[in-house]
């Protein structure tokens, strides 16, 4: 289970998981990127009523319609800003914020209520409302990853209704009560699924591995994050249930990959599912039943709550002996993170490397991460650096002697069902990356 929130990626232009944006607003945001000026402002609009409206009025008038739906977002826009249609009534703007308006939000509040107004056409009246997603721009972190923070943003919105704004840089957790209510059938409406964030090996520039992570898509909720489903799951005792389906679902996967490369698949334990010996054992059975090589599979631990009953880490023990692997997750050059890389001999360590070369990331970050990694190593471990966005970032950590990457910036993560359709354009894509200069 993921008690990481990075990692949920979906396409506002066809609702589906894990697809990037046209080629067209990537250009437009690399371009606006070259030019002198403070970041762009992002938003992602969708038409909540367009679609019935067009039903309505026609496909000619609909196009019209659009064409003036444009105009009026840019009569509150300074010049300059790129406007395009990703789908029949998704919009993004790409645009500089206006002189004396330093939150985009204000921008995008303006165009919701000028998009509330009345559209008259042909004798029709027609009343839209718009779901928008916000984001600002950093020139530090992949265009695409701008673009998709600003989608997300908007779905939030538009699956809990519509009509109404989301902020990429200030999301809002869905309400307890319908969270906890909803969670214990989640499993069983089939709302639960899996995906895959491939994992690159530096050294021969291969895909070597897969993280697993959960993800919850409920129909009015939308896309819950990870951190604000996976306390609810401690809290009402399904820790068992859903981490059982888990293993369930990923050893399919292990077999399947058996004939593709050799892969390892690794799953992310909670601090619940630690202190639980039971999911432990049925991890065991699982590997008995399954006729898995325990190699092919990893379980990451947080670092941080590395558990310290005797009896549990004989459990664990048992199963490196075996050949079970083991890592700990968001390692760094902490005292507690040492003392847990001596207490378990980990076979890997993880080091999260998103805010690396960041400006707002102080530059005692980086040198925490590079003295974790030469821990790390010197301790007979192997390092992987994650949250790899920029190119800046994959060369700092190969210098450091990182082993692995993973992030952005070799691929987002997919559902777990495209893994063998997949695979081999990661694996290009790996090696036009991470290959070393002629």
């Amino acid at each position: 289970m993921d008690p990481d929130a990075d990692d949920l990626v979906e396409s506002a232009a066809s609702g589906g998981s894990g697809a990037m944006q046209p080629s067209a607003l990537v250009g437009a945001l690399t371009a606006r990127r070259a030019r002198a000026g403070p970041p762009a402002a992002i938003l992602a609009i969708r038409l909540d009523r367009f679609a019935s409206a067009g039903e309505t009025i026609g496909a000619g008038r609909s196009a019209r319609l659009r064409g003036i739906v444009q105009a009026r977002i840019a009569c509150l826009l300074p010049p300059g800003a790129f406007m395009h249609w990703i789908a029949t009534a998704d919009l993004v703007v790409i645009t500089a914020l206006p002189a004396g308006v330093p939150d985009p939000g204000q921008v995008a509040n303006r165009v919701a209520d000028d998009l509330s107004r009345p559209f008259a056409l042909d004798g029709f009246e027609l009343h839209l409302s718009c779901s928008i997603g916000v984001a600002n721009d950093h020139a530090d972190i992949p265009a695409e990853r701008s673009l998709q923070q600003a989608f997300d943003a908007m779905l939030r919105v538009n699956r809990q209704g519509g009509a109404g704004l989301a902020r990429a840089d200030k999301p809002l957790s869905p309400p307890v009560a319908p969270l906890l209510a909803a969670l214990p059938d989640a499993l069983q409406r089939g709302e639960l699924s899996l995906q895959l964030q491939p994992r690159a090996d530096l050294a021969g520039a291969t895909v070597s591995g897969y993280t697993v992570r959960l993800r919850w898509q409920h129909p009015v909720l939308g896309r819950v994050a990870p951190q604000d489903f996976l306390p609810g799951v401690e809290a009402l005792g399904l820790v068992g249930r859903i981490g059982s389906w888990l293993l369930e679902s990923v050893l399919p996967l292990v077999r399947a990959a058996e004939t593709i490369a050799p892969l390892q698949f690794t799953l992310l334990a909670s601090s619940a599912q630690l202190h639980r010996p039971q999911m432990v054992e049925a991890l065991a059975q699982a590997l008995d039943a399954g006729g898995i090589t325990p190699e092919h599979l990893c379980i990451e631990l947080p670092a941080s709550t590395v558990p310290t009953d005797v009896e549990l880490i004989d459990r664990f023990a048992a199963l490196r002996r075996r050949g079970l692997q083991l890592a700990l997750g968001d390692f760094d050059d902490s005292p507690a993170c040492r003392e847990a890389l001596a207490a378990l001999h980990p076979d890997a360590v993880t080091l999260d490397a998103r805010g690396l070369g960041h400006a707002r990331e102080g530059r005692c970050r980086a040198d925490n991460l590079r003295e974790a990694c030469r821990a790390a190593r010197r301790a007979g471990a192997s390092v992987c650096a994650k949250g790899i966005e920029t190119r800046q970032q994959l060369e700092a950590v190969r210098a450091w002697g990182c082993h692995s990457v993973q992030g952005y910036l070799l691929a987002q993560p997919f559902p777990a069902v495209w893994l063998m359709q997949t695979h081999a354009a990661i694996q290009q894509r790996a090696r036009a990356l991470l290959a070393p200069p002629a």
